[in-house]
């Protein structure tokens, strides 16, 4: 979903290569070692990730495998090249349990095994590499691929019950946007880690009712859940809101606030 958000929004004239996995599997040392060998990249902007929360809780060995022995692979062949290397991370790296939002300094601790995985990826890549990036994000969205916004449209489209979390919180983040903003970031003296993702936070109520009044679909019912309530085997950050201040001292303009980024999405996507 991201991935191909990043080919997209390309600038003009750049020249880049988008790797599919018919081009290689991260996880074999040799399928990542033929990648690099075929297109010698100066520069990668890793997106690749097992991002099924859920799957992770059931199954953290693969967690671990797609999430981080595949990170390490790709970081491990960008130090062996001198390759800068752009890694994208999450706010699953903490617990949600900080009252403010999260800086980049702050001590991470996962509370589930994607998060974990995340984490542990993070890490190789620091060991590993002096010229690197991790871009930390949350709650994505857009087209091509499996996300909150969508599942929720989906539903009330096809005349589903909605039961909504009210009391999670973050800042939604369209892939579009954070694309644009990875093209500035792969070409700046940032090393380390930021923060980037659209301004502004709410809860996952509150994203649900803006995508329903962006598609016409206001009069949709939705049940409000706590947390605690809501069937899933994982336990959530419930408040790892990130702070984009790094970013932005930088002297890079702010995403810009998640209400016009999904009124964006759904107009092109879902609107009647």
């Amino acid at each position: 979903m991201l991935g191909s958000a990043v080919v997209k929004s390309a600038p003009a004239g750049r020249d880049f290569v988008a790797v599919t996995r018919a081009d290689g599997d991260l996880t074999d040392s040799r399928g990542v070692k033929a990648i690099f060998a075929t297109h010698a990249p100066h520069l990668v902007i890793h997106c690749a990730a097992y991002t099924d929360v859920d799957g992770c809780t059931r199954d953290p060995q693969r967690a671990h495998r797609n999430n981080t022995e595949a990170t390490k692979l790709v970081a491990q062949q960008c130090a062996e090249r001198g390759t800068r290397l752009v890694f994208l991370s999450t706010d699953y790296v903490f617990s949600g349990t900080k009252t403010q939002a999260y800086e980049e300094d702050d001590k991470p601790d996962p509370i589930n095994s994607y998060g974990e995985s995340k984490l542990a990826a993070e890490r190789a890549v620091a060991e590993l590499l002096d010229d690197y990036l991790i871009v930390r994000t949350q709650w994505l969205y857009g087209p091509g691929g499996k996300n909150f916004v969508s599942a929720i449209l989906n539903r009330a489209q096809a005349g589903e019950p909605l039961k909504v979390v009210e009391d999670e919180f973050g800042s939604p983040t369209y892939t579009f946007d954070l694309a644009q903003a990875l093209w500035l970031a792969v070409a700046s003296e940032l090393r380390g880690i930021v923060h980037i993702a659209n301004s502004g936070h709410c809860s996952r109520l509150a994203l649900a009712e803006a995508a329903l009044q962006a598609a016409g679909l206001a009069d949709t019912e939705i049940e409000p859940v706590k947390s605690v309530d809501w069937p899933s085997p994982t336990a959530r950050p419930l408040h790892a809101i990130l702070d984009n201040s790094r970013w932005v001292q930088a002297g890079y303009s702010p995403l810009r606030p998640w209400q016009q980024a999904v009124e964006s999405f759904v107009v092109t996507y879902f609107s009647r």
